[in-house]
């Protein structure tokens, strides 16, 4: 019972520890940070418990791994909570969403989906080109609900189908158009990540994610069209022509997902603050003069603040993964064993390519065996002074996003992959297999991009 009432209330003693978070950020200060790290700490003990079990095996190897690297390291032991703060600005970020989601949702940017995904279509291949353009449009505010969403639509829309057919239609369709919205997307954790470890510029990584995205659209969209060509939809939707509220509602959403990109670019590239943080402070003032505009500020509260209570009190993953994730990668950069994880990557030095395709590789594998990609992104991040020297920011950026996101709907544990397999009563590894040849397929568009970009930075 005291548990559970704990737990109800915990998001304040996180968001406590998020603002000591920002006030090191502009006045750095050791006794703080030092304060920090004792906190994430007790985060950790409090958590692990509440945690999933992929998450607890996960967290047990990153520390024992770490507790491994710190002894054989000469680091005096009041350094060790120092290395558990390095992650909280990403919790931070992941606590902050909700706000932008709830602001969709009270002003019903989310009924969008069922006019776009409706229509008169007849054939199964031509639907998929709809459903998977709808979800890269949408799914960049409207995040996880976007799928879960447009599966719901999906499954009435295709119930005189048969059931094998729509399913495998549902788990590549909408799976990979949510994966696609994530490569550009300022709001995608894996995307923060590559760019807090490269500190690269998000204005210049954007365009380049948006090729990513759009040639990938293209390639599975043909792919689709192909594999349900035979295919027909029996049960018809409503009209496929937007109404006039239908069209200023997705004028309206554009218009807002620009103006957010322009806020960030401008507190990243005028005000000088790092991605993370930029996109962290704009998401609540943004989400709040969106829902005055639309004057929808009541409603905006209403679902915003439950919302962001409740996504906050449930962080026990993500504090698990994310703070032992911290400690590994500083008692790896301080030990010496990290040249053994360097010496790979030295044997390749001067064969970039190779190097890439390791990287995916690594993602690839380490997803299919249930490890986070923000697991392995950190591992990587242990090594990124090395990368670094091999790659330009942008292009490492690139890299690394685009291999990590590929992998999101080929991880067997995944959120989004769990979701769909439980609206859908299907086995995750059916989803997973339908979904690989898109993994790599996004994996070798991510890395052909990176390529090229080592040409011009």
């Amino acid at each position: 019972m005291w548990n559970t009432r704990l737990f109800q209330h915990i998001y304040i003693f996180y968001l406590f520890i998020f603002l000591l978070d920002v006030i090191n950020l502009f006045w750095p200060n050791d006794s703080l940070y030092m304060t920090i790290g004792l906190l994430a700490m007790f985060m950790i003990a409090i958590n692990f418990r509440e945690a999933d079990r992929v998450f607890k095996i996960l967290g047990v190897l990153l520390l024992s791994a770490g507790c491994f690297f710190y002894f054989s390291s000469d680091v005096p032991i009041m350094k060790i909570p120092t290395f558990f703060a390095g992650n909280i600005g990403l919790l931070f970020l992941l606590s902050m969403l909700p706000w932008m989601n709830s602001v969709v949702k009270a002003g019903r940017y989310n009924q969008l989906l069922q006019t776009l995904l409706g229509g008169n279509v007849k054939r199964m291949g031509d639907l998929y080109v709809r459903g998977e353009a709808t979800m890269v449009s949408l799914a960049a505010f409207l995040n996880l609900s976007s799928a879960t969403i447009s599966q719901d639509l999906l499954k009435k829309q295709l119930k005189k189908s048969k059931t094998s057919v729509r399913n495998r239609f549902i788990a590549m369709a909408t799976l990979r158009g949510y994966s696609l919205a994530l490569l550009w997307s300022p709001l995608e954790i894996l995307l923060a990540t590559s760019i807090f470890i490269t500190n690269a510029n998000y204005l210049e990584v954007l365009p380049w994610m948006l090729l990513i995205a759009l040639l990938g659209f293209g390639f599975d969209s043909i792919i689709g069209k192909i594999t349900f060509r035979n295919e027909m939809v029996k049960e018809v939707g409503t009209p496929s022509k937007l109404g006039k509220g239908s069209k200023k509602k997705l004028l309206e959403f554009i218009v807002a997902l620009v103006l957010f990109l322009i806020v960030v670019v401008f507190l990243t590239n005028v005000l000088q603050f790092n991605f993370l943080f930029a996109v962290t402070i704009a998401l609540f003032p943004f989400a709040f003069v969106w829902a005055l505009l639309l004057k929808r500020r009541k409603s905006f509260f209403q679902i915003g603040l439950s919302n962001w209570k409740r996504q906050t009190n449930h962080l026990h993953n993500f504090i698990v993964l994310l703070l032992t994730l911290s400690f590994f990668t500083e008692t790896l950069n301080a030990s010496p064993y990290l040249r053994y994880l360097q010496d790979p990557l030295v044997a390749l030095e001067g064969h970039q390519v190779f190097i890439m395709f390791f990287i995916q590789a690594t993602f690839l594998i380490m997803t299919l065996l249930g490890v986070h990609p923000i697991a392995t992104m950190g591992i990587f991040g242990g090594v990124s002074g090395l990368l670094l020297g091999m790659f330009p920011s942008v292009t490492l950026t690139i890299l690394l996003a685009s291999c990590a996101i590929a992998t999101v709907p080929s991880a067997p544990y995944g959120l989004i992959v769990t979701l769909t397999s439980v609206s859908l009563k299907m086995n995750p590894y059916k989803i997973v297999w339908r979904n690989i040849p898109f993994s790599l397929m996004c994996g070798f568009i991510g890395i052909l991009i990176a390529y090229c970009t080592l040409f011009l930075y």
